[in-house]
């Protein structure tokens, strides 16, 4: 599989309470605006990445996948669009933004479809996209999948304790470059 990468594309604000404003007016010329990126973008399956822009940089704050249904269907329900409202209530300030990994065909490199059967790669992307913005992110907003990143301790790769590391730990982030 080969996953193309769009983005960011910059979700529409209410002037009245700076929280994502997304009725059907904006919802329609928000995707208008990921389909003059890419023809069928909004139609595709694939991962996506809900950030904050702001300083030059962008912060991952909620990591999904859209396999059964497109990005369109899927990355802006009124429950997506309530998480991301939570973090732009909490006083956090920066530019929403959404990252779209579109998924495409072997062999043909177009587009995939959304599909009642499972994509293994989808969801591997997905929980790799977890691990990077979680160690980005301490306070990323998703739930599921990420138990296991939070509070696994591996010394010199994943929630190194502070410290020195040891010998062996210092060697083998040398050997496998984390």
């Amino acid at each position: 599989m080969k996953y193309y990468l769009y983005g960011p594309f910059v979700l529409p604000r209410s002037k009245e309470d700076n929280l994502i404003f997304l009725d059907e007016g904006f919802r329609a010329a928000f995707w208008d605006t990921v389909e003059a990126a890419e023809y069928w973008l909004s139609q595709t399956c694939g991962c996506y990445v809900f950030g904050l822009r702001s300083g030059g940089g962008v912060l991952p704050w909620y990591v999904g996948k859209a396999e059964r249904q497109s990005f369109k269907t899927e990355c802006l329900t009124g429950d997506k669009v309530k998480k991301f409202n939570s973090v732009l209530a909490s006083g956090i300030k920066g530019t929403p933004v959404l990252y779209l990994y579109a998924r495409t065909t072997p062999g043909t490199w177009q587009f995939s479809k959304p599909s009642t059967a499972r994509h293994n790669d989808i969801r591997f992307v997905e929980r790799s996209l977890i691990a990077f913005a979680l160690d980005r992110n301490p306070n990323l907003i998703n739930k599921q999948e990420t138990k296991m990143y939070r509070t696994l301790i591996v010394p010199g790769w994943l929630n190194t304790p502070p410290g020195a590391l040891s010998k062996a730990a210092s060697d083998l982030k040398t050997v496998m470059g984390y």
